[in-house]
C-alpha cells in the first residue's frame, strides 16, 4: 500500500477514534437523531459549494445516478449515525468503538460476495488477531449482563453493517464520480433523510452552551467532513476489505484519548491488545 493512503487511513481512524468520547458527552445535551443532524448540517454547505465550484458539470451528470446517492447517504450517513449514537446512549463508549471496529469482518464479507474480492490466509490471520486485540483492550471480563446495554450493542452492530455496505457500494461509486462528489452528495442525502427523522422521532434542540457547539464544530469539520473525504480517497486507491482493516484500530485510539484525556487507567491487558492489533493490521494490509 502507498505511504499516502497509510497515513490518510490512519489519520481518519485517529479522528474517528477520538470522536466516541465526544459523541458521549454531546448526547448529554442534544438528542441522537439531531446531533447527528447537526453534525452534518454545519459541514454541508461548504462542501457542496466547493463541488458546485469546481465540479458543477460532473455534478450535474452524479445526480442523474440519484439512487446510488440516497443508498450511499442512507447507510453510510443516516443509519449508521443513529445507530451509534442510540446505542451510545445505551452501552459504553469502550463496547460501541469495539463493535464497529469489528466493521473490517462485515466489509471483507461484503466484498468477497459482491465484487468477489478475494481472502488470502493471511489476510484472515492478520484480521483474526487484530479483532482478538481490540477485545481485549475492552477488557471482557469486565463486562455485565444489562439488557439496555445488549440492545445498544445490537445498535453498534447495525452501524457497523451500515458502515460495511456504505464502503464496499462507495468504492464503485468513488471510481465513476470522484472522492469529492461522491463525499458530499451522499452527505446530502443523509442529511435530507436525518432532517424529518429528527421531528418524527425526537423533540429536536439547539445546544445553548458554546462548549457543545465548538465539540459540534470538532465533529463536523473534522470527524464528518475531513474524514469522509479522505476515507474516499483511499478507496481510489485500495479495495475496501484493505482500508477497512485500520478500522481495528478505533479501539486503541478510544482507550488511548480516554486516557489522556479524561484520565482513565490503562493496564497490561491494553499493551498486549494493542500489539495484537498492530501486528494484525500489518499482516492485512500486505496482502
Amino acid at each position: 500500500m502507498k505511504l499516502k493512503n497509510v497515513l490518510m487511513l490512519s489519520f481518519v481512524v485517529f479522528l474517528w477514534g477520538s470522536s466516541f468520547t465526544l459523541l458521549k458527552l454531546g448526547l448529554e445535551e442534544i438528542p441522537p437523531i439531531t446531533l447527528a443532524f447537526l453534525r452534518f448540517s454545519i459541514v454541508l454547505p461548504l462542501l457542496v459549494a466547493v463541488i458546485y465550484h469546481r465540479s458543477r458539470s460532473a455534478l450535474s451528470s452524479a445526480l442523474t445516478d440519484w439512487k446510488t446517492f440516497s443508498i450511499l447517504g442512507l447507510t453510510g450517513v443516516t443509519l449508521y449515525h443513529v445507530f451509534q449514537n442510540l446505542g451510545l446512549q445505551l452501552t459504553t463508549a469502550s463496547s460501541s468503538s469495539l463493535i464497529i471496529s469489528a466493521s473490517p469482518v462485515l466489509i471483507a464479507s461484503l466484498e468477497h460476495i459482491y465484487a468477489k474480492e478475494k481472502l488470502g490466509l493471511r489476510r484472515i490471520v492478520g484480521m483474526m488477531l487484530s479483532l482478538l486485540g481490540a477485545v481485549l483492550i475492552i477488557e471482557p471480563f469486565e463486562w455485565s449482563i444489562n439488557p439496555m446495554e445488549i440492545i445498544g450493542d445490537l445498535l453498534s452492530v447495525g452501524a457497523a453493517l451500515c458502515w460495511a455496505c456504505y464502503s464496499v457500494l462507495g468504492r464503485k461509486a468513488v471510481a465513476n464520480y470522484g472522492p469529492e462528489l461522491v463525499t458530499a452528495l451522499a452527505m446530502v442525502f443523509g442529511t435530507l433523510f436525518l432532517l424529518p427523522s429528527a421531528f418524527v422521532f425526537e423533540r429536536p434542540v439547539l445546544p445553548t452552551s458554546l462548549w457543545v457547539w465548538l465539540l459540534l464544530l470538532v465533529l463536523s469539520l473534522f470527524c464528518s467532513g475531513l474524514a469522509y473525504l479522505l476515507w474516499s480517497r483511499a478507496l481510489e486507491g485500495v479495495s475496501a476489505t484493505t482500508a477497512g482493516i485500520f478500522l481495528f484500530l478505533i479501539p486503541v485510539i478510544s482507550v488511548s484519548v480516554a486516557h489522556f484525556v479524561l484520565a482513565e487507567p490503562i493496564d497490561i491487558l491494553f499493551a498486549m491488545g494493542a500489539a495484537l492489533v498492530m501486528i494484525g493490521v500489518a499482516m492485512a494490509e500486505r496482502t
